[in-house]
């Protein structure tokens, strides 16, 4: 029997720290979909199922808090944890 692997949604504009947490998550298990700007990340989100959201509060063109709001309107349950 074979786990699924569980989808993780990061939206980070430091593209060293985001290869660094893509790597990492990786390693564990996981499949990331590295977003760079929050705009982005919401349309990657509302394409795709995530089990998990790593959202920086600092992103271009859509900050993360706002990011996590338009989130929630999709997703009432979705983990969302602020990097």
């Amino acid at each position: 029997m074979t786990k699924e692997k569980l989808n993780i949604l990061l939206a980070e504009d430091d593209l060293n720290l985001g290869v660094l947490l893509v790597d990492y998550l990786e390693t564990e298990g996981f499949d990331v979909k590295l977003c760079k700007d929050g705009e982005i990340a919401l349309k990657v989100f509302q394409s795709n199922l995530f089990s998990l959201c790593l959202l920086d509060v600092m992103l271009p063109k859509m900050d993360g808090f706002s990011l996590a709001k338009a989130i929630r309107i999709n997703d009432k349950k979705i983990p969302i944890i602020f990097i």
